[in-house]
Parts: structure tokens; sequence; C-alpha cells
């Protein structure tokens, strides 16, 4: 008995000992979770501040508030502080850090870098002070904080942050574009005369992702189904940029929408799902158009306006004539003269013409130029060797992202955002009378790349885990 009673004592007091350890090992547990959550938030809102203090376009403050000294801003401490965070905390994505996707991005930023420095020797500027005047390109290095983010589930929360500012900057927008009073701090606002005599505003400057939220909402009504309510956001977020009258931003995104119908009805391989995608495009053409016309004053004057803005210039388009097709052309040329009479392989690297501004007339021409035309800048300012980092870049990625949708099958918001990376790439690979050709151009990748390629890293990690890919 006093064994029995031993050996039950022993079982008990074991049991004690393995439910105490389960209780700990569960505390700690949560604890680490709400302390990765907490992480991630404040990583999120990292992101979220430099994207709300870069440019002042985008805010709802003047960005005359947050300089420090001459163009230095708040925002630009907090990207060098986003980027060195995310590489004290590699551990945590080391995984999406080593894959393969991410391979030629790391040797894009490493030449970047090279650049840099071959350029402060070669013009003997002060690498110190260029350096902070290239945010452009540093900003690029967001890559690593949104791996970050990612591995650390807070991307959503991210998007919670932005949506807000979305809806009230795009809000502002719409009233600058109508009234031609700048709503929003620091945007420029000109007249432009159409044929016809027609003047309009042109507003310059961002809608804070007003772009990203209005293409999701269409995806969702695409893969998953149709909710009346998002209506009134995706007329808020589309109506800004049909008053922006950017003939090439309309084309992307009727070219974007149509890669998201054909791509799902793919997938999903049956006549009827594509039908009823088409009802629900015609239904929120319509919908907007009605919108339109009721709620935007003197609607027939734009309406006119628009029309005549869709025509104008379409010369430019058939025959390489008229002003905008001969600046182009002639900018094109320049461009690659530039490269032709400088180092083939480098390019004229980080020339102060573009870091500092030009001080010539032909130094205004080429800076112009490197604005315009997207592919031969990149050949200008970073030579041969960059153009063809740029350009296996834009062909891996085009086979990447499309293998990567094929696979998906969630609809969920990593597969939103690859979609836009590859509709994004064909389109800069196809069209645009600028010759765009490439996502990165002189001030490394374009805006929204960093996102793009962090959220492919991840996806394809992800579907080589299942079995997806090889």
């Amino acid at each position: 008995m006093q064994r029995t009673f031993l050996n039950n004592f022993r079982f008990r007091d074991s049991s004690y000992n393995s439910l105490k350890k389960r209780f700990v090992y569960k505390e700690n547990l949560l604890k680490d979770e709400s302390l990765s959550g907490l992480r991630a938030k404040l990583l999120a809102v990292g992101i979220f501040l430099f994207y709300f203090i870069e440019n002042g376009t985008l805010g709802l403050v003047p960005e005359k508030y947050y300089f420090v000294y001459r163009s230095v801003r708040i925002s630009d401490f907090i990207l060098y502080g986003l980027v060195l965070y995310s590489f004290y905390n590699v551990r945590e994505y080391m995984d999406l850090f080593k894959s393969r996707p991410l391979f030629i991005v790391k040797i894009i930023l490493a030449y970047f870098l090279l650049e840099f420095v071959l350029s402060a020797v070669r013009y003997g500027f002060n690498p110190i002070e260029y350096f902070f005047r290239l945010k452009g390109l540093w900003s690029s290095f967001l890559i690593f904080p949104y791996l970050l983010l990612i591995k650390r589930n807070g991307l959503e929360f991210l998007i919670k942050l932005i949506f807000p500012v979305a809806v009230i900057s795009n809000f502002l927008y719409l009233l600058s574009a109508l009234t031609g009073i700048p709503f929003l701090p620091d945007v420029s606002i000109y007249k432009q005369k159409l044929p016809g005599d027609i003047e309009i505003f042109r507003v310059y400057g961002g809608t804070f992702f007003g772009e990203m939220f209005f293409l999701g909402f269409v995806y969702y009504w695409i893969t998953r189904r149709f909710v009346v309510w998002q209506l009134i956001f995706v007329i808020l977020f589309v109506i800004p940029h049909v008053l922006a009258f950017g003939r090439l931003a309309w084309v992307g995104f009727v070219f974007t929408i149509l890669t998201m119908l054909l791509m799902n009805s793919l997938k999903k391989r049956q006549f009827k799902v594509l039908f009823r995608q088409l009802v629900i495009i015609i239904i929120t053409v319509v919908t907007v158009t009605v919108a339109f016309i009721k709620l935007i004053p003197e609607s027939d004057f734009y309406i006119n306006a628009l029309k005549v803005r869709v025509f104008q210039g379409q010369e430019d388009v058939k025959y390489s004539e008229g002003t905008y097709g001969t600046r182009v052309i002639a900018q094109n040329a320049a461009l690659l003269h530039l490269w032709q009479n400088s180092n083939i392989l480098l390019g004229v690297g980080m020339h102060p013409m573009w870091v500092v501004g030009p001080d010539s007339r032909a130094e205004v021409a080429y800076y112009d130029a490197f604005c315009d035309v997207g592919w031969a800048g990149v050949l200008a300012a970073y030579g041969l060797i960059g153009f063809l980092l740029a350009l296996t870049l834009q062909v891996y990625f085009i086979y990447l992202s499309f293998k990567l949708v094929r696979n998906s099958r969630e609809g969920n918001i990593y597969d939103l955002l690859i979609l836009l990376l590859f509709a994004k790439l064909v389109f800069d690979s196809t069209v645009g009378f600028s010759y765009v050709f490439l996502s990165t151009n002189l001030w490394g990748f374009f805006l929204n790349m960093n996102v793009y390629i962090a959220v492919l890293v991840h996806v394809y990690n992800e579907q080589k885990k299942q079995g997806l890919i090889k």
C-alpha cells in the first residue's frame, strides 16, 4: 500500500509539474504574442509616419513643419531608423532575407551603394551632405522593414492606419481639383487650356494610396462578392483620379482591372464567372458615372473636358508628332547620347545635376529627360550594368508574379498586391508612350515597389513550403 501511495504521489507530483510547466509556457507564449503584436504595430506606425511626412502633398500637414535642416526632414531619420532596425532584427525574417527572389533585389541595392561611393569620388562632393539629398534612392531600402513587418503580421494594421488618411486626403484633393484652391497643403495647382478654349485645374500631388484602395475594393468584388456600401469609397477614391486628367493613369486603371478579370477567370476556368465579373464592372462604371453627374458641380463642363482630354494629342501616339511626342523623343535621344559619351558600364552615376539641381540650360534638358523617360534614364544614370540588372528584375518578376497569381486561391491582401505587381510590371513594359519599360528609375524603385517586392518574397516562400512552386 505504501508503495502504491508513493507511486501515486510521484505520478500526481509529476502531473503537477507538467501542468505547471505548460501553464508557464502558455503564459510566456501569450506574453511573446502580445509583445510581437506591439512591435509589429510600432513598426507599422513608423512606416506610416514616413509616408505621411515625406511628401506634403500626401499628408494633411504642411511639410515645412517637418524640416530639420535644409532639405532634411524628420521622415529621413525615420527612414534610416526603420532600415537599421530591420537589419538589426534580420534573424526574425532570415528565411525571407535568404529567399531566391530577393537575390536580384539585393544586388541592385548593393549596386546603388557602389554608385553612390563612385559618384562621391568622381564628382568630389561631400558624401554626408549628398547622402541626405538622396532620400528617394534610400527609400528603396524600405523593402527590409516591410519584410520584417510582414513576418510580424503587421501589414493589415498598417493598412488600417492609412485608410482614414486616404479618405480625408482624397476628399480634400477632390475639393482642390474642383475649386482651384489648395485644400491640401503643398500641392501645385495649374490651369491647363484644352482644345475648344476649355480651362481646367490640374492638381499635382498625391491622394495617399487612394488608387490602391480603389483597386482593392474592385478586386474584392471580382474574387469574393459585391458589397453595395463599398461603392461609397470606390466613388471617393476614383473620382479624384478622373479629375486629375492623367490619361496614362486612366489607361493604367483599365489595364489593371482587365488583368484582374482575366487572371481570376483563368484560375476558375468558368465562363459564368467572367460574365458575373463583367456585370459587376458595368455596375461600377454606371454607378461612378451617375455619382459624377449628380455630385460634381457643373458636371456637363467636366464631362466635355474629359472627352477633349481623351482625344487630345492622339497624333502623338499615331505619328510620333506633336508637343508631347516630340519632347519625349528628343529627351530619349539626349539621354542615349549622354550615356554613349560617358562611362558605358557605370553611366554618369549620381551626378550633382540630379542630386542638387541643374546649373545650365543643357543640364535642365537632361534633368527633365531623366524624369520623363524611364529606361533611357536608368541607362544614362547607372550604365549598362544598372540597366541589365533592372531589366533582369523586370523580366524575372513578371514571370514569378504570374506563377504566384496562378497558384493563389485565397484572394487575400497578399494575392491582391501580387496581382497589382504583375499588372504594373507588364504595363510598364508594354504600355505608355514615355518609354517607361522598367519599374526602376533614376531614384531607385518606383513608389509601392517596396511593399510589392516584400509581399512577393513572402508569398513565394509560403507557396514553396506548400509545394506549389519549386
